[in-house]
């Protein structure tokens, strides 16, 4: 018994739409079949059992909206056979990404902290892209990590990514709002993207009764949201450029006892300007 198509480690490729490949599996053995599949990349995986009255299989099911290595194991009469095969990805372009983004809703500040983690790239060597810290995709999921289908179909990954995002808007609204106080749309805006790094962006400036950027954090502006706590006696007083060059360069993780640290503020004011 041996397969007739695909051939052993064909690769099919997903669309930037996107729209995933049809792969059709046949054998040369007649009468009914059982496919046993497998499907995994990375820390993703799923498996499952169909059973067909004929030699031919559709897989259809098995990889909508997932990728990696699809291993399937075809029994019939008694025999067995095996192949693998594998499935890739196309990048969405940019403008592809900036069009469904604009399309959704409270996706205001979103494109900026997708253009910073990812330049709108799902899929290097067309695979997902993944950090050093484990995020994925465009929108960079770490925590929760996104579902295996989020990691491949670059739409659902936006999607997860903007529902994290409103998770963010609401707190900063909630903040903002407190005791009655009014804010502008900038505020919130600025107060979200920092919420997705970390933190509150604003405090209270009682005697000008508004809200202000956190006066405190002193960032170095040569990186993504490295900065300082100005209230520590150690960095009291002393400028970007003092700090910079007594703690550059600066280790990931952060070891204890550093004077520098990862701030929102520096995050927000590094991808909104």
């Amino acid at each position: 018994m041996t397969f007739t198509e695909p051939a052993p480690n064909a690769t099919f490729t997903i669309t930037t739409l996107p729209l995933w490949p049809t792969i059709v599996f046949a054998t040369d053995a007649h009468g009914p079949h059982t496919w046993e599949w497998t499907i995994g990349w990375d820390v993703f995986s799923a498996a499952g059992s169909v059973n067909t009255a004929s030699g031919q299989w559709n897989a259809a099911m098995a990889i909508g909206n997932r990728g990696g290595k699809l291993t399937v194991r075809a029994t019939a009469g008694g025999a067995t056979a095996t192949i693998t095969v594998n499935i890739r990805a196309a990048n969405p372009s940019v403008t592809e990404v900036t069009n469904y983004l604009n399309s959704r809703p409270n996706s205001d500040g979103f494109g900026a902290i997708v253009a910073h983690e990812t330049n709108s790239i799902q899929f290097r060597n067309n695979l997902p892209v993944k950090s050093g810290d484990s995020g994925y995709g465009i929108c960079q999921l770490t925590n929760p990590r996104p579902t295996f289908e989020q990691a491949w179909n670059w739409k659902m990954n936006v999607d997860a990514g903007l529902a994290l995002f409103a998770q963010k808007r609401f707190a900063a609204m909630t903040f903002l709002g407190q005791s009655g106080r009014t804010f502008t749309s900038e505020q919130l805006r600025r107060e979200t993207v920092c919420r997705w790094n970390g933190g509150p962006y604003h405090r209270w400036d009682d005697q000008a009764k508004k809200w202000a950027r956190n006066p405190d954090i002193l960032c170095d502006t040569q990186t993504r949201n490295i900065g300082w706590d100005l209230t520590l006696a150690a960095n009291t007083g002393r400028t970007e450029a003092d700090l910079r060059t007594r703690d550059h360069p600066y280790a990931v993780p952060r070891p204890a006892g550093a004077g520098y640290n990862f701030f929102g503020v520096c995050y927000a004011d590094r991808v909104l300007g």
